[in-house]
């Protein structure tokens, strides 16, 4: 595994590294217990167990790839380099706050569940509860991100200048150049309508009233959350997390929970996922296990189809000249991002506008396989990112056939594989200069592993 791997490695690492908390069943005898985890490696004052490398394996299979022995080695030496990181920045007093983790634990455990299709179905193959792995999750999250804010301290600004870039290519073999598929760039003019005080009104009433049920005793907690709540963490299992530590969730949510006497209901509140009502059944400390309903307000379909109108209508005078796509877009575009970039819309993969067929929802690149550079489309109806509906109108502003990779043509593509380069050089003088001053200790099974850097003598 070369060190370039081992950064890529660091970057991703961690869809899953997991500890666990017991080494031994509770009450166990001398000379019989059972075996939970195990340290497996040390590196200055961080330990390394063998439930973090076997989460990392779960995740690298849960994704379809097979780890060999190998890879095992890999995986442990990702994680060596990442816990070197975590203790250089707990030296420089480097901090992650728990709002950092807790957003970091809801974007990767919507991505398990979207993977796996239901919280059931990640439930039964990593063998937890989605309570009991959030509450185990906190920790390696937290160290995760203070490594990855390690590197970025490290790596400062990396900015490679087009004579960098020029020398890359000059030095690359041709027949080592990938081969770049066909592109396309395009603009968007959205039209989303805008959730209405009304409509917030009427959820947040709606769920007053579930609440009444509830609190009434004609509804319990459990058919409310399996019929009508819309988090997809607790909804089938009665709304409930248990053991949760303060910090995990929205402070909105969290408030509500200390301010509830245990068993009681809370009043409606909002977050930013919507309005909830919550039952404290259990609080301890810093520890609380709780049930709530969530509802979200949605975009109202009579809206939607009205500003479908609107939509016709701006697409009438552009495809009659009566009006510029450009002043289009800023004048009547809902989506503050393309709009204030003229309609142009940015693939996040590389920070260029070129976007493969296969990144594009299907509906969009349905409609451009019979589009020509500068046509615009007749107004589409999508979904965003939280199922929202609303109407699109694209344009096509160029297509990039598949060629070999050259500078002219993918600049962006050149400049991040010299910016890598030059963090990668970065890291490793870091690394060389940090590793003579750490403790480093690798143990049994992995005690014989082929490392690509350096950790004992």
């Amino acid at each position: 595994m070369g060190f370039n791997n081992l950064m890529r490695g660091l970057a991703t690492a961690g869809f899953a590294m997991l500890t666990v908390a017991t080494l031994a069943q509770p009450g166990a005898e001398a000379g019989n217990f059972e075996i939970l985890d195990a340290v497996v490696a040390v590196v200055g004052d961080g330990i390394v167990l063998e439930s973090e490398v076997e989460a990392q394996v779960f995740s690298e299979t849960a994704q379809g790839r097979t780890v060999t022995e190998t890879g095992r080695c890999e995986i442990l030496e990702d994680i060596l380099f990442s816990k070197l990181l975590v203790h250089q920045a707990k030296l420089d007093s480097l901090e992650i706050t728990d709002a950092e983790v807790m957003e970091e634990i809801e974007r990767r455990l919507a991505y398990y569940i979207r993977m796996f299709g239901t919280v059931e179905a990640f439930e039964a193959e990593y063998g937890q509860t989605v309570s009991q792995w959030k509450s185990e999750f906190q920790d390696p999250i937290r160290e995760q991100l203070l490594a990855g804010r390690m590197q970025a301290t490290i790596n400062g600004q990396v900015r490679a200048t087009p004579a960098e870039v020029q020398q890359f290519y000059e030095t690359t073999p041709q027949d080592s150049l990938p081969l770049i598929p066909e592109a396309v760039s395009y603009s968007e003019l959205v039209l989303q309508p805008a959730i209405t005080e009304s409509e917030k009104a009427e959820v947040r009433n709606k769920l007053d009233s579930i609440r009444t049920l509830v609190s009434l005793g004609k509804m319990s907690m459990t058919l409310a959350a399996s019929r009508f709540s819309e988090d997809p963490g607790s909804k089938y299992k009665g709304g409930c997390y248990e053991n949760i530590g303060r910090g995990q969730f929205v402070p909105e949510f969290e408030a509500a929970v200390f301010e509830t006497a245990i068993g009681d209901l809370s009043p409606v509140f909002e977050s930013d996922f919507g309005y909830h009502f919550l039952r404290v059944t259990d609080r301890r400390g810093e520890q609380f296990s709780a049930c709530h309903v969530l509802m979200s307000p949605k975009v109202d379909p009579v809206a939607l189809s009205e500003l479908g109108a609107v939509a016709d209508s701006i697409s009438a005078s552009l495809q009659n000249g009566s009006l510029d796509f450009r002043e289009a877009v800023l004048t009547h575009s809902t989506r503050e991002a393309t709009r204030n970039a003229d309609g142009v819309v940015v693939n996040p993969r590389d920070g260029s506008t070129h976007w493969g067929l296969d990144e594009l929802e299907p509906n969009i690149s349905l409609l451009f396989s019979t589009m020509e550079p500068g046509q615009i489309a007749a107004p589409v109806q999508l979904l965003d990112e939280d199922e929202q509906g609303y109407w699109a109108i694209l344009m096509l502003d160029a297509r990039h056939p598949a060629h070999r990779a050259n500078p002219l043509q993918d600049f962006s593509y050149f400049q991040n594989a010299v910016e890598s380069k030059i963090r990668n050089e970065q890291m490793m003088d870091w690394y060389n200069e940090r590793i003579e001053e750490i403790y480093v200790r690798i143990d049994e099974p992995y005690a014989g592993c082929e490392m690509s850097m350096k950790w004992r003598d």
